[in-house]
Order: structure tokens, then sequence, then C-alpha cells
């Protein structure tokens, strides 16, 4: 997607003509999603911010290693990550690799905006580097796309020829920003991203006009600062969502095929804010990287306050919002493999072998859905793999923390349990998936994703 990130474009489109601040959209708060008692404002209240914090602590003494061995390595992993790639990108890929390393991040699939001449795979990152395994990529025509070699020099004129070229020989591609294409189909497709942070924060604009006016509101700017400096991650999760929409467009493309969820970061290091004095009258907001306005006293009274004391060119306040490490530790795509390398990362991805967390929460590492005979606690199949239908199937939910555990199938709600695991003798067909979602200051809160096991739909299982 070769545009600016939400933040900075609805940031700056706001800033262009500085309104009064009275004159400022007043939205009314915006509708609540699932689990949710607090709109992202009031999340980010101190009060809220440290009893979330106080959760996490809580979950991070509770987390017991999962007994149930699949013989699969679980590998963290960032999809749909930027780095080096345009204007609007401000962080380097050796920033993201140090980031990584700190967050126990062990791959990384780059989706680089296309610029010609610049060549997305053979001019960037490929292979181990320190630890991490890195697979270049890029963000493009909708897609996260992820071939086995250049395809820079190849034509193609329609959607269905830019698919086989990227699929090719093994290569991946998954439906990106599934909000802008909702009526795309995935059937020839590795699978698409049922959640993007990107798209969780375009429904903001409630948080979008109260930033706006906090970065020149001295009682507001300090509360910021102060989250971020005490509670940084909970800043970045304050804009949580379950995305319902994306997640229904799943459970209907999986009942006719395999469709592999993943989650986007769509990181960029991009959102660093800064309030800088031009004068004793004035002062300058950049939003990060480009994009400049200034503010008077005649406009905003208020940042007379802001103002006193410091010199022109002084640095008021820097408000850095997405550092990697911060947005790879908030969401990631756990995969589950032997080896780490790209061939079994990629059949990984193929087969659905990957589950979705949101590890800001508690590191979901260890997470096990699998299919098993009545008695037996050895897998048939895991999350990804389809099973012949077979009498005294079982499925079995494995998770590192208690929690509220959903087990669906085709879409609906099944069984329903609080714990840290769940069985389920299955009576009927169907494309079965598991979410297990944590109470975290009086909300629940989505933490895993997994992929389905479809049962009895004329696949059998697979396994690397």
């Amino acid at each position: 997607m070769n545009r600016k990130h939400l933040f900075t474009a609805a940031l700056g489109l706001a800033l262009i003509c500085w309104p009064p601040f009275h004159a400022l959209p007043q939205n009314t708060k915006p509708a609540l999603g699932p689990g949710r008692r607090y709109t992202t404002v009031q999340r980010l209240q101190p009060e809220r911010l440290r009893a979330v914090h106080e959760a996490r602590l809580q979950f991070e003494r509770q987390r017991r290693p999962v007994k149930y061995k699949t013989g699969l390595n679980d590998y963290r992993a960032i999809l749909h990550a930027h780095a080096e790639d345009a204007t609007h990108t401000g962080g380097t890929r050796p920033e993201m690799l140090a980031a990584a390393q700190r967050d126990g991040i062990k791959i990384i699939l780059l989706t680089d905006h296309v610029r010609p001449p610049r060549d997305f795979i053979n001019d960037s990152w490929r292979g181990l580097r320190e630890g991490v395994l890195f697979i270049p990529g890029a963000e493009a025509e909708g897609f996260l796309v992820y071939p086995q070699a250049s395809i820079m020099q190849t034509p193609w004129k329609t959607r269905d020829e830019y698919i086989g070229l990227v699929t090719q020989n093994g290569g991946n591609m998954f439906l990106s920003h599934v909000e802008e294409r909702p009526d795309w189909p995935t059937d020839k497709l590795d699978g698409l991203e049922i959640y993007n942070h990107h798209t969780d924060i375009k429904d903001e604009g409630e948080f979008m006009s109260w930033l706006l006016k906090a970065l020149a509101d001295p009682p507001r700017l300090r509360m910021l600062q102060d989250a971020l400096r005490d509670y940084p991650q909970e800043v970045m999760a304050a804009q949580q969502d379950y995305l319902a929409a994306i997640i229904a467009k799943w459970d209907r493309d999986l009942l006719t095929h395999r469709a592999t969820g993943i989650a986007a970061n769509d990181c960029h290091h991009n959102q660093v804010f800064t309030v800088k004095a031009i004068s004793n009258t004035e002062l300058e907001i950049t939003l990060f990287p480009d994009e400049k306005r200034r503010v008077n006293v005649n406009q905003a009274p208020q940042i007379a306050e802001l103002l006193a004391g410091n010199q022109p060119g002084e640095q008021i306040a820097k408000l850095d919002f997405d550092p990697y490490e911060r947005s790879m530790r908030y969401v990631s795509t756990h995969i589950l493999t032997r080896a780490l390398n790209e061939a079994s990362v990629r059949q990984a991805l193929h087969q659905g072998h990957a589950y979705v967390a949101h590890d800001w929460l508690c590191d979901a590492t260890g997470f096990v859905f699998a299919a098993e005979q009545l008695g037996k606690r050895k897998p048939l199949a895991l999350q990804g793999d389809d099973v012949a239908w077979r009498k005294n199937l079982q499925l079995r939910v494995e998770t590192p923390l208690p929690a509220l555990l959903k087990l669906y199938r085709n879409g609906q709600v099944v069984q329903e349990t609080r714990g840290a695991a769940l069985t389920y003798a299955v009576r009927e067909p169907g494309v079965y998936r598991v979410e297990a979602w944590l109470e975290v200051d009086g909300e629940q809160r989505p933490w895993i994703y997994a992929n389905p096991i479809r049962i009895g739909l004329g696949g059998s299982a697979s396994r690397p």
C-alpha cells in the first residue's frame, strides 16, 4: 500500500489548516466492539493503563509451559513489515533485526513497497541474520507477496495472472487490508490477514481528534509523555479490537478451501511526533517523517504554557508510538515447523500450521490445537490440516494460561469454557477453529486465533 500510515495521513490532513480547538470535530464515542467496555480514549487514561499493566504482570506469573507435544517448534514471526522502502517508512532493517532479537522474533517476512528499479527480492535481505530468518516480499496490488524469485521484469495483465506469477514454484501470497476488498476471493492464495493493526485503527475518529488536540495541550501532552514512558505497550494496544467482519469473511472462505489466517503488524516505525518551539508565540508539530505544521497562540492560546522557557529551535516533546520492538510484541504469527529455514516456513504457511496471537498480553508460545483419537494424546492433525471423517475423533486445545476458550464450527460457537484446556468429541464434519480471550481490566480481549482443522470435507491430514 503505497501511502502514508493512517495516523500520519489523518493527522496531517487535520493540521493543514489548524482550526481553533473548539472547532475540531467533536466525535461521538464509537460503537464498542465485542468484549469492550471502554473507548480508546478511556483506555488511555492513567488508571486504565495501570490496571492493564498489572493484569499483564499477573498473566506472566500464571503462565505455564504447555505439556502436550506436537513434534513441531513454535516460532514467532512478523508479516507485513516495512523498512527502508519508502519516504514514509522511518525504520531500517538493522533496527528491525535488533528489535526482533530483543523480542524473541525468529522470522520476518518483509513487505517492501514496490519502487522500480529497486527489486524487492534481489535488493532486500534474505536468509538467517544473527538468528533471525528474513524472507523478502512486497505489499502490492492488494496482497502480501512472497515469490520464490524476482518477478520485477515479468509482465502481467490481470489479477489472476499476477497471482499465478507470485505463487508459481511455491511462492506465498495473502490477501491484505481485507477491509478494503472484502469480496476478493482467496481460493488461489495461501490465505488472508485476519488481523491488521492499520485496519484496526481506521475507525478511531474520536481518538484521532483527541490525539491531535493533545499535541498542543499541556495537560494531555504531559499525560501522553508519562503514559509512553510508564506503559508503552499498553498505549499501543489501547486500540485493539476484534475485527468481526474480517473474521466472518475468513469463516465463509474456509467452508470451501484452506485459507491460512495471519497477523499483519504493518510496522514502519513512522509514528514519531515532535513538538518544537519556533518563537515565543509559535510552535511546530512534526508528524514523522515529513509533515510539519505550525500553531500560534492566536489559534491555540494554551500553547503559551508549552513555549514558556524554551528557546527557538528547542524540542518540547517527542512521542514515539511505534518502535519496531513495540510493534512486534503487540501481535505476531506463530509458525509451527520443525526447522528454521525458508522452505519449512513457506510450507507451514501453505498448510496453515500457524496461529495469530496478541503476545503483548502474554506470550502464547506452545499453544496447541489438535485432532486426536479419543483416549490417545497423539495428534492426528494440527491446525491448518484437513482430516478425513472417522469415529471417536476428538479436538484438544491447550494454552499456557487459563483463558476463555471458544471452539467454533463453521463460524458458530459450539463449546465455550474457561481454563487452560478444552476437549471436544467431534459429532459431525465441519470447519473447526479456536479463539482464546483474556479478561483485562473488566474487558475481554482477543488473545489467540487458531487456524482451523477441516474435518470430513474431502481432504486428509497433511503434515510437513
